[in-house]
């Protein structure tokens, strides 16, 4: 690819980002009412069960989530929706609408010329959600769930740039140059797309991690920590350890050479629980 393509591509990019039109498709309306519902004061089961159910598939899949090991640890299945409900919580209600939401938006049938590099995001959102949420869980500065939901959105700005490249086949036939693009422009991309769906302002930020780490000399841990740690593990696997050493974003999450084992015991124990979940509900 010429660097006159790659400069007509991210001088598009730049265009619709300054103007806000992204034309990424808004989350399904039963998303974006679960989340001004669990904002209000007098939110109960029997509300939020009477918003879900108009969407069939998001009340099965709640049903097998909490009839799932995962979530049904007395054995007891459920087929009431609002028991169902009590015992996910809201939080993870909202986040299961959410990962549809997101999961049809990568998976759909309009992107068939870019499957393969959607798979490959929906497969590391699903990793990066489930260690988000360990790291958090042990922490009780951050919420596990909010935690988990950030994890998701963390590449809804590759999603856009890559479904925005399909018009330029050059710059998607270019490994070199297309991963440049993805580099600079995904996280302030999928911060703007996350502002726009109505997310509070720290969630935006985790997006984008790098851009927002703030110099604190205290021990507080925010979900720019959570996921940018979560990364860094990701990417380093079990075979090769980070080096944990005077890293201030893993000291404020708890992690060091002492707990490191146990955080990936329990990140693969969750991921398993949740792909098997994820299976029966498909």
């Amino acid at each position: 690819m010429t660097d006159k393509e790659e400069f007509r591509f991210v001088s598009l990019l730049a265009r619709e980002l300054g103007s806000n039109k992204i034309s990424l498709p808004s989350l399904p309306d039963v998303v974006t009412r679960i989340q001004l519902l669990l904002e209000e004061d007098s939110c109960d089961f029997e509300k939020v069960g009477s918003l879900i159910r108009v969407d069939p598939i998001l009340v099965s899949r709640l049903f097998v989530f909490a009839n799932s090991a995962l979530h049904n640890r007395a054995g007891t299945n459920t087929d009431s929706l609002d028991v169902a409900i009590g015992r996910l919580g809201f939080e993870l209600v909202r986040n299961t609408a959410v990962s549809m939401a997101v999961e049809q938006l990568l998976l759909g049938e309009q992107h068939k010329e870019i499957a393969p590099q959607l798979r490959s995001i929906w497969a590391r959102s699903m990793k990066r959600s489930t260690m988000a949420h360990v790291l958090a869980s042990r922490r009780k500065e951050v919420s596990s769930e909010t935690a988990y939901l950030c994890g998701l959105f963390h590449d809804v700005g590759q999603l856009y740039i890559l479904t925005k490249a399909k018009d330029f086949p050059t710059l998607l036939g270019d490994a070199e140059s297309l991963r440049s693009v993805l580099d600079k422009w995904r996280g302030p991309t999928g911060k703007s797309i996350v502002e726009a769906w109505g997310f509070p302002k720290t969630v935006c930020e985790s997006v984008d991690p790098a851009e927002f780490f703030v110099e604190r000399t205290n021990f507080t841990p925010t979900l720019v920590d959570v996921i940018y740690v979560a990364e860094l593990l990701l990417d380093a696997g079990d075979a090769n350890p980070p080096d944990l050493d005077e890293n201030p974003h893993f000291e404020r999450l708890g992690v060091s050479s002492d707990s490191l084992a146990e955080i990936m015991q329990a990140y693969n124990d969750k991921l398993q629980s949740s792909q098997q979940s994820l299976a029966e509900a498909s």
